[in-house]
């Protein structure tokens, strides 16, 4: 238990970005600002409410026009666009709930920065930002990695001249003006300009070293897992907090494919299934909202499928997971010391998962060219190699010492207590990844 820092008693706000992958990691870090006696306003879209208000922050609803439920799908440029049109979304809401209310500190999704950032200039408040997926910085760029990753035709060229851009640059700067907040450009770029909070242990961030200490890595920020990472996960004795019991006689494996859109899930999810269908695996999958049972056919007696299953519950008894590689359910299986095969899709999820390979901590399988005597391979090699299972270990102990909430805690109560470092208000690099 963290002790309540004396006489500080402070107010921070945070503006999300609407996915649930972006909000969910950095919800126990503001259940643990709360429980020190902080008070936490938090910008949400509608459908997070709850989840917000379940930490015990203030859920303050904004308008948001972003296309969450399947991501940016337009033109390259309209892409580009919501992302820069959500990140001053939040900012007309929160400029009526402070009104006489500042913060103390302003904390940003790297996806939903601008407003934050203008705010906190405009107030000299520090600001700090939020960093759901692997951190760019100094020695790493996660765009620059991602563009690599691209596998479909060049988008068409940006037209500096685009009618679009106009109308937005007029649009913020009414927005602006109307609250008579300086519009002129944010000085520098990246986030090496200000302070950062990453959700993962600094031994997964890619060319860690060159990172300082304005990048607190303070790891996932799970309720869920075993406050000690000696404990055996695949231990069947050990109280389990929800109702999902293993089989009798055949190891689990997990398959998951997250809630972000991809195209052809069902199809993907079918081609698992059939991959392991006579292998000596329990399959347990979870599908979603995106998918339903029916989709998949006609099932074997060894494979199971939830809608929506807590996946702890399946983890701390599984030899290996399948996962879309995003960042949340990679730090979640680490966590539970359960190696992966990774499938990933979206450009972030491959750089993601080729980084988890890298460290060996489970298999790389891209989509467009997997099949089934590779995915049976897969499983079997992350289940059994003695080198996967050391890496995953070790990365187990890191995830589990970085500190989570409360180190996240920690690093907010020390800017409100200002000023060991500059107050610097630089804007960090538009990160655009699929939600």
């Amino acid at each position: 238990m963290h002790p309540q820092t004396p006489g500080l008693r402070g107010h921070v706000g945070v503006c999300t970005f609407p996915a649930y992958a972006h909000i969910a990691p950095a919800v126990p870090m503001m259940a643990e600002l709360v429980r020190r006696g902080h008070r936490v306003t938090c910008f949400v879209t509608e459908r997070f409410t709850e989840l917000v208000r379940g930490s015990g922050a203030e859920a303050v609803v904004y308008p948001s026009r972003f296309p969450w439920a399947n991501g940016p799908t337009g033109s390259a440029l309209e892409n580009i666009l919501a992302f820069f049109e959500e990140g001053l979304a939040p900012l007309e809401t929160a400029v009526a709930r402070f009104d006489g209310d500042r913060p103390d500190v302003l904390a940003h999704d790297l996806a939903a920065s601008e407003g934050a950032r203008l705010l906190a200039r405009a107030w000299d408040v520090p600001v700090l930002q939020l960093c759901p997926t692997i951190a760019s910085g100094p020695g790493f760029s996660m765009s620059e990695r991602q563009n690599r990753e691209v596998t479909g035709p060049e988008p068409d060229p940006i037209d500096p001249h685009d009618p679009a851009i106009a109308e937005f640059v007029e649009r913020r700067g009414r927005l602006l003006d109307a609250h008579r907040i300086d519009g002129s450009p944010l000085d520098g770029f990246g986030a090496e300009h200000g302070d950062n909070i990453v959700f993962l242990p600094k031994e997964f961030q890619p060319a860690a070293e060159t990172f300082d200490d304005r990048f607190s890595f303070i790891g996932p920020c799970l309720a869920e897992t075993s406050a000690d990472p000696s404990d055996d996960p695949s231990d069947a004795a050990a109280p389990d907090p929800g109702g999902w019991r293993p089989p009798e006689g055949r190891k689990v494996v997990l398959l998951s494919l997250g809630s972000s859109y991809t195209p052809d899930q069902a199809a993907f999810l079918r081609f698992c299934v059939e991959a392991l269908a006579d292998s000596p695996w329990h399959l347990v999958v979870t599908l979603g909202h995106r998918v339903t049972a029916d989709e998949l056919g006609p099932l074997p007696a060894h494979v199971e499928t939830h809608q929506w299953l807590r996946h702890p519950e399946v983890l701390r008894h599984a030899a290996a997971f399948i996962t879309h590689a995003g960042m949340g359910s990679v730090m979640e299986s680490l966590a539970h010391g359960v190696p992966m095969v990774l499938v990933p899709y979206h450009i972030d999820q491959r750089v993601i998962a080729r980084q988890a390979a890298g460290l060996d901590l489970g298999r790389a399988l891209m989509r467009e060219s997997a099949d089934p005597a590779a995915l049976r391979a897969a499983v079997e090699e992350v289940a059994t190699a003695p080198r996967i299972a050391a890496a995953v270990a070790a990365m187990r102990r890191h995830v589990h010492e970085a500190g989570g909430a409360s180190r996240g805690a920690d690093v907010v109560e020390r800017l409100m207590r200002g000023p060991g470092r500059p107050r610097t208000h630089h804007a960090p690099p538009k990160e655009v990844t699929h939600p």
